[in-house]
């Protein structure tokens, strides 16, 4: 034991390391001192809700803008405290670094902190399954609109990172083992999940009778595919959001057949609208600047992130809110500030043909 943790010590987390990055260190890491300084600020920034803020390195030097940005996570803790997320992998990663550091230390305060962050998840979800993607609730605007902060969200695998948590913790894998929950809450982590899986199931789009795939964020009460930021349109998404949906149904051991039906319909609708012989090209344009360009490629296929409702034609869109149908009709700011297009639909529709075998053969 001395001579892991004197090894540990000797692997210290780079300065320049994220956060998220800190979840890939070795087991006997997380309990040195660098790691139980870090678990501190974690626990410091807590909201009273049991969630975290998105987007802080809290294992970074907290000096110059990042301590401005800590300070003002402070702020609204002791104010309106409406800040925790699962945006961008918030309260998650929160989550799973604790989770460590109790497995390799057995300190009592990272398991409540963890236990709080546990009933935030379990709080905040709908009852019809879904999860928004701040909670508490953001307030309605001036003209008494709800944020799309509200609605059910899928954007940047916000509910697929609750739901794979929930499950790796009623299933009693490492290192939520070493949290020994009660059944009471393995059983309340596992009802969640399935309500995830039903949410997931009504929120799939159906357009003339078909299921199709999914859009980013779904409205909370009726479903339906919901705008987000004013360049996130209703539409079908076809990005990671809908892979990583796919990847999750095709997930389940004994998947109903109405599962089977959704998957085989989303994987089918991905296969009609590949882009095919095209890729991104990065260059140097007029001003000197690098930026992004759809070029022919053969034999490269890729998926616009955006396709029309109606039309189911693929596009892009600026912050005016016009569907565009390619990169040079948007600015700068958007044409690479966002991720238009990408192949990772082709992970499933690779997989899926042994998995309609296994699934279909008889028990």
């Amino acid at each position: 034991m001395v001579v892991a943790l004197l090894a540990a010590t000797s692997f210290m987390a780079q300065p320049t390391m994220s956060f998220k990055g800190l979840l890939r260190m070795p087991a006997e890491w997380y309990a040195t001192p660098q790691a139980q300084s870090i678990a501190d600020s974690v626990m410091k920034y807590q909201y009273p809700s049991g969630g975290w803020t998105k987007n802080i390195d809290w294992n970074l030097p907290a000096s110059g803008d990042k301590l401005r940005e800590r300070q003002e996570v402070l702020a609204q803790i002791q104010g309106d405290g409406i800040g925790a997320t699962i945006d961008n992998g918030a309260t998650i990663t929160e989550m799973q670094f604790l989770a460590k550091t109790y497995a390799a230390t057995g300190r009592k305060d990272h398991r409540k902190a963890f236990m709080r962050a546990l009933d935030y998840l379990l709080e905040a979800q709908y009852a019809n399954g879904g999860w928004p993607q701040f909670y508490p609730l953001r307030p309605n605007d001036s003209q008494g609109r709800p944020p799309y902060y509200n609605h059910i969200t899928f954007n940047d695998n916000a509910m697929y990172n609750v739901m794979t948590l929930l499950r790796d913790i009623y299933e009693g894998k490492a290192p939520y083992d070493a949290l020994k929950l009660s059944d009471k809450y393995n059983d309340r982590a596992r009802d969640a999940f399935q309500r995830g899986i039903s949410c997931i199931l009504r929120c799939q789009i159906k357009k003339d009778g078909r299921l199709t795939v999914w859009c980013q964020q779904h409205d909370e009460f009726t479903f339906a595919p919901a705008k987000a930021r004013a360049y996130e349109l209703p539409s079908f998404t076809a990005s990671n959001e809908t892979t990583s949906l796919i990847e999750l149904l095709m997930s389940l051991p004994e998947p109903s057949d109405s599962i089977i039906t959704a998957v085989s319909s989303a994987v089918e609708w991905l296969q009609q609208h590949v882009i095919r012989d095209m890729q991104i090209e990065y260059f140097v344009n007029a001003d000197g600047k690098r930026d992004r360009r759809l070029v022919h490629h053969f034999g490269s296929n890729i998926w616009a992130r955006y396709y029309d409702l109606q039309t189911e034609e693929p596009y892009v869109c600026d912050r005016d809110s016009r569907p565009q149908p390619s990169l040079e009709y948007i600015g700068y700011e958007r044409r690479n500030g966002y991720s238009w297009y990408g192949n990772t639909p082709q992970r499933v529709i690779d997989r899926f043909p042994d998995w309609l075998c296994r699934v279909q053969q008889p028990h």
